[in-house]
């Protein structure tokens, strides 16, 4: 599949997670593949305040979008029930290109995955454990429960406790590359997941661009600086779109 030009798994695509309404200048945003909005911490909670702010970002900046809204159990900053969440899903998928929705939510995940289907979307079932990182045969069976709901992308977030952990979700994307997987180790220890990963298999890497919406996220800004430096041929990709930028 080709996101923002650039064929997924061929190179790292940086998503950046945004939690307001962005009024960052264009040409910055210029390194950034795609933006996630995370709806449910958005500073607005009525729903025509929500599509102007997503609107507002697909069409500021031109990029692909993923929509996500996470429950509290999930992570999310507020409650928001699975009806009140399928709403918004539907009014906002207009807007997005992948519709992000957890696994724990079973029921609500099948419901975004057939309007993924009808609206000839892309979708996203996560996985977030903040407690530890799973061995790998829970989270194969998370792969396969994914797959089987019929999703794009299983994304896997996962507490590292310890360099065993981060080395054992290196190793899980690796075995796992050609599974449509995005894989991030959670917290400090794991925070260089969000470099290696992208390198190894993973899809894509997260990273914010307002505010930090995970534990050991850092700045998308600053991983594309990070990997720029572990990966020429993502570097020299990234010049190629600076020069192309400055010839239109």
């Amino acid at each position: 599949m080709i996101l923002c030009g650039i064929e997924a798994g061929k190179l790292p695509l940086v998503v950046g997670t945004v939690s307001s309404d962005l009024n960052f200048p264009v040409d910055v945003m210029e390194k950034i593949d795609i933006l996630e909005v995370r709806v449910d911490m958005l500073p607005v909670h009525n729903t025509a305040d929500i599509i102007q702010i997503v609107r507002s970002v697909k069409q500021r900046y031109g990029k692909p979008i993923i929509a996500t809204v996470r429950s509290k159990a999930e992570g999310g900053l507020r409650q928001i029930d699975d009806d009140q969440r399928y709403d918004i899903f539907k009014e906002i998928i207009q807007f997005a290109e992948i519709l992000d929705v957890e696994l724990s939510s079973k029921n609500l995940a099948e419901r975004i995955l057939m309007l993924c289907n009808e609206h000839n979307r892309y979708s996203m079932v996560s996985y977030h454990n903040f407690n530890e990182t799973p061995k790998d045969n829970v989270l194969g069976d998370i792969v396969k429960k994914g797959k089987s709901l019929g999703a794009t992308f299983v994304k896997i977030a996962v507490k590292a406790n310890s360099k065993d952990d981060l080395r054992d979700l290196i190793h899980f994307t690796i075995e796992n590359r050609d599974a449509g997987l995005i894989t991030i180790s959670l917290g400090s220890i794991g925070l260089a997941s969000r470099l290696i990963n992208p390198l190894i298999g993973s899809l894509m890497t997260y990273g914010y661009i307002d505010t930090a919406t995970a534990p050991g996220q850092i700045s998308a800004f600053d991983i594309v600086e990070h990997i720029r430096l572990l990966d020429p041929v993502y570097n020299e990709a990234l010049i190629k779109r600076g020069k192309l930028l400055d010839a239109v």
